[in-house]
């Protein structure tokens, strides 16, 4: 079926784009539904996108009005034996009106400024029709100059922007940014690479395009063979407490503090982000989970291989950066520390598996409350970990992560069109590694069994260097209404949790004496080890009194250190 897309932003500043979609009615048709996705490819929650549509309609290429009504959220059917028409047209077009005010990589964002539109959130599809080629025209105010996308470029004329894409799929998989942002941009084996640069940085003495470059270099020189694309776009968005980033099929959209960009750890954060979302070029817009694709855009999509998708995304973005010689061993092992600790720092570790917390991620990882660090442990952060184990497991074999790469993209080359299973991983694994390697690896993945870093890492050249605290702990995290002190979280079985403190309490009194900010903020100093305090709470308007007992603080990871270089270098260079 052919589509037609005009995509029309008159006033920005009020935030809404009017789209209207025209195509043709399929002969025999008496009834067609039109649908708003309800979440996005790579972020795994119901984002309910037609929550933010203001008015729907549906007319036939003469005007005449059809009967519509809306069915489910997002999903409107149009009856044509229910319409009061005076002349019958297989021609019609459905228009509406959205909001787009969320700046984030899985919404859209109009204002006075720019445009930045992210397909599921704005472009509907048609229910059980296959779009061929559809096309698609922005309409915008003439001060925007540029309009970035790997959209293939039909205009034929200066003044236009028309689109074309192969699919609904690759449609919605293309974001788009318009506005004046600033453009620059690298050839890599003959292919452009955009760069679209929208917000304010503080001034740096990066070289943002030279370090991109790199960082391409380093991720496609793991596959051997030419870039699955024609070209490729990367937007980020620097505005100030803004993190993340989302992969699309030639493109992907981050986001960043452009005021951190001087700061090397920031930056190489940063770089990290770009080779994260950049591999995902291959694994996930490719190698992916079975249940990945073809996608249900109005429903959950679970699968239990969320660690392939993203924990190994996550050990391979920054071993990119340090590949990419940008980053230095100890900088790379400094942040696998850090992750470790978080690890450790975590107690749902203990209660859910990298497979659980896989197929809960549309309830879980994306709705963290208070008590999400007790209950569940994130497979982004695990499945790391967890990579970087079986990448050392292979280095004892003779082989390692790159082959285990190589391996991967082999299978999805053989069968483009069918995601692979856990058994298909695991086959891979233990052709590369044999029986124990596997079994190891399933271990990790499938129960919540402690798993032994500090052995891992030693075979590579490196020793843990732990810290063994003396100050007392109370194990929660504090918050702040101007100098009152609530509870934010409580950590499962820690002091504070022992004594009956929940998350949303506002401290008030600790001994009798008011208890303040800066009495938090130096609560080390105040309280002694196994000593009991008296506190004084505010739970819901109740004054309450309970005893708590601070303990030692747990020991913490303070380094992971180089005990030999040549080792460890080979063990982690490419």
């Amino acid at each position: 079926m052919k589509a037609h897309y005009i995509v029309q932003i008159d006033r920005p500043e009020q935030h809404h784009v009017k789209v209207s979609l025209k195509f043709t009615r399929p002969q025999g048709t008496s009834k067609m539904r039109v649908f708003l996705p309800s979440w996005s490819p790579g972020s795994y929650l119901m984002r309910e996108y037609a929550r933010h549509i203001r008015w729907f309609e549906a007319t036939q290429a003469n005007g005449e009005v059809l009967f519509h009504e809306q069915q489910a959220k997002g999903v409107w059917e149009i009856d044509w034996s229910k319409s009061s028409l005076k002349h019958e047209l297989e021609e019609l077009q459905v228009s509406y009106e959205i909001y787009c005010k969320e700046l984030t990589v899985r919404t859209s964002h109009v204002d006075a400024s720019h445009a930045f539109l992210h397909g599921p959130s704005y472009l509907m599809g048609i229910e059980n029709q296959n779009l061929e080629t559809p096309t698609i025209e922005f309409r915008f105010p003439p001060l925007w100059s540029k309009l970035s996308t790997t959209l293939k470029d039909i205009s034929k004329t200066r003044n236009q922007f028309l689109y074309s894409a192969l699919n609904y799929d690759e449609l919605i998989d293309t974001p788009v940014e318009i506005g004046c942002q600033e453009t620059d941009g690298f050839e890599y084996q003959g292919k452009p690479h955009h760069l679209a640069y929208y917000g304010q940085m503080y001034p740096h003495k990066q070289n943002l395009k030279e370090d991109i470059k790199k960082v391409v270099q380093s991720v496609a020189r793991h596959f051997h063979e030419e870039l699955p694309y024609d070209q490729y776009l990367f937007v980020t968005h620097f505005v100030p407490k803004l993190y993340g980033g989302l992969e699309h099929l030639n493109s992907t959209v981050l986001q960043f503090d452009g005021r951190k960009l001087g700061n090397r750890k920031d930056y190489l954060n940063y770089l990290s982000l770009v080779g994260h979302e950049y591999f995902h070029l291959w694994n996930v817009k490719r190698i992916r989970p079975e249940e990945l694709g073809p996608f249900d855009y109005l429903n959950e999509n679970y699968t239990s291989l969320l660690w392939l998708a993203e924990g190994l995304t996550s050990f391979m973005d920054d071993l990119f950066i340090y590949r990419a010689d940008i980053s230095s061993l100890e900088e790379y092992l400094d942040i696998v520390k850090g992750n470790i600790e978080t690890y450790y720092g975590t107690p749902g570790r203990n209660y859910h598996s990298l497979e659980q917390s896989s197929y809960n991620a549309w309830v879980k990882l994306y709705r963290p409350d208070e008590n999400t660090k007790n209950s569940s442990i994130s497979y982004y952060l695990k499945g790391g970990l967890v990579f970087n184990v079986l990448h050392g497991l292979l280095l004892e074999k003779g082989k390692s992560i790159n082959d285990l790469l190589l391996a991967l993209w082999e299978d999805y080359k053989k069968r483009p069109a069918t995601g692979i299973t856990r058994e298909g991983i695991y086959s891979l694994i233990k052709n590369l590694g044999g029986e124990e390697v596997l079994n190891q690896f399933s271990n990790m993945v499938e129960t919540t069994v402690e798993i032994d870093f500090e052995s891992a890492f030693k075979k590579m050249g490196c020793e843990f260097k732990w810290h063994e605290s003396s100050r007392a702990w109370l194990g929660l995290d504090w918050d702040f209404i101007g100098d009152r002190v609530l509870v934010k979280s409580v950590v499962l079985d820690g002091p504070a949790q022992r004594g009956g403190l929940n998350a949303g309490d506002e401290i008030t009194y600790l001994n009798g004496l008011r208890f303040l900010k800066e009495d938090a903020d130096k609560i080390d100093s105040l309280v002694m080890i196994d000593q009991p305090y008296e506190l004084t709470i505010s739970r819901q308007g109740k004054m309450e009194r309970l005893e708590v007992t601070p303990l030692k603080a747990p020991r913490s990871l303070k380094e992971i250190i180089v005990v030999d270089r040549a080792k460890a270098e080979k063990s982690f260079k490419f």
